[in-house]
């Protein structure tokens, strides 16, 4: 279930700390290790963690809203419980808030290419809708140091179809889809 990141500064901060020299995270870091910044009066960025059912945080999920452009980008996308479904269900519920409820245009992401996690953001677009939209050579260094190649991802509010009266993702008919 998604709730206000502010509401949980105190664990979140502690998982954050828990996260920073663990190789599995490299791909999250840019450089330095950070905690995330909660400003008294948001400047657009919305920050969420995604709890349990006992209510525990098990990811956090960030991107700014840009109000000119109507577009969300920068985002940040943390799992502390690999392959929980609750996460992937609230990332999913993430995609349907930026069109249903802010009303935005799209959806922008970038992934280093070498990231295990691409293959679930190809799987996404493939199902979903959304295209790659292309790469980016050598452009950003993980925090062990390395140079890395970035995928961009975009999803656009008319490559999704949402199911109004159930208000879920519809999966698009597997001839539609673009293999990878």
């Amino acid at each position: 279930m998604l709730k206000p990141a502010h509401l949980y500064q105190e664990e979140l901060t502690e998982k954050f700390y828990g996260t920073w020299y663990n190789p599995e995270y490299k791909y999250y870091y840019d450089g330095d290790p950070i905690i995330p910044d909660f400003p008294t009066h948001p400047d657009g960025t919305r920050q969420f963690v995604s709890v349990d059912d006992d209510d525990n945080v098990i990811g956090y999920i960030s991107y700014y809203c840009n109000p000119v452009l109507r577009r969300a980008n920068n985002f940040g996308i943390l799992s502390f419980d690999k392959g929980n479904m609750t996460f992937i269900k609230d990332c999913k519920q993430i995609v349907l808030d930026i069109f249903l409820k802010y009303h935005l245009e799209a959806a922008e992401w970038f992934c280093y290419k070498d990231n295990p996690a691409i293959r679930l953001y190809r799987n996404f677009i493939r199902n979903y809708g959304g295209h790659e939209v292309g790469t980016l050579r050598r452009c950003a260094k993980a925090y062990d140091g390395v140079l890395r190649d970035i995928v961009i991802f975009e999803v656009a509010r008319e490559d999704i179809d949402i199911d109004k009266e159930t208000l879920t993702l519809c999966r698009k008919p597997k001839s539609y889809r673009e293999p990878f």
